[in-house]
């Protein structure tokens, strides 16, 4: 009979309780999808491997500010989006250039050179104009996007009322579709 894989509130309690493996589950359970997020936010892999391990340090500093009734991710999201900003504040601008079509697949533009040509310059001109955005309109996008959290789980994530998520998130597709037509 196979157990019932423990749910992140049971893992975070476990984590407290000092159960060092509890707190490897919950690693393993979403490292994937923070890196994601990470790299949306950052200008290279190597920065958003960094971020995804400060985030991690830092929940686990703060396992114990954690609301068990609420969702973990969007909490460890706002974390590593935090870590984000402070890493913004001492370095230079990020640059999301440097993604090419790889990091996008699609069945559409499969096989057909021509396609895959344009669908590569479109998502390089795509990465300037993200690095345009203010830094809390690239934090909203990526969470939005590439999390796919819901505006409530982002306004938990960066500590903001879900009416500024809104704004940012209006703001920055705005943004977005000047900055492509410019180009």
């Amino acid at each position: 009979m196979k157990l019932a894989e423990p749910d992140d509130r049971e893992l975070v309690l476990g984590s407290r309780s000092g159960d060092e493996a509890a707190f490897d589950r919950l690693v393993e359970r979403h490292t994937g999808n923070l890196y994601r997020v990470a790299r949306r936010l950052m200008a290279d892999s190597q920065e958003a491997e960094e971020i995804v391990q400060e985030a991690w340090l830092r929940a686990w500093r703060g396992l114990s500010s954690y609301r068990v009734t609420a969702p973990f991710f969007p909490w460890l999201a706002g974390i590593a989006t935090n870590a984000a900003r402070d890493q913004w504040r001492r370095r230079r601008p990020v640059d999301f250039s440097d993604l090419g079509p790889e990091e996008f697949p699609s069945s559409e533009a499969t096989g057909v050179p021509e396609l895959q040509m344009e669908r590569g310059e479109v998502i390089q001109r795509l990465g300037v104009a993200v690095a345009r955005l203010r830094p809390e309109q690239r934090a909203v996008i990526a969470l939005r996007y590439e999390a796919e959290l819901t505006y409530q789980e982002i306004a938990i994530a960066l500590s903001i009322p879900i009416n500024s998520v809104r704004t940012h998130l209006h703001r920055a597709k705005l943004a977005l579709r000047r900055g492509l037509e410019e180009q």
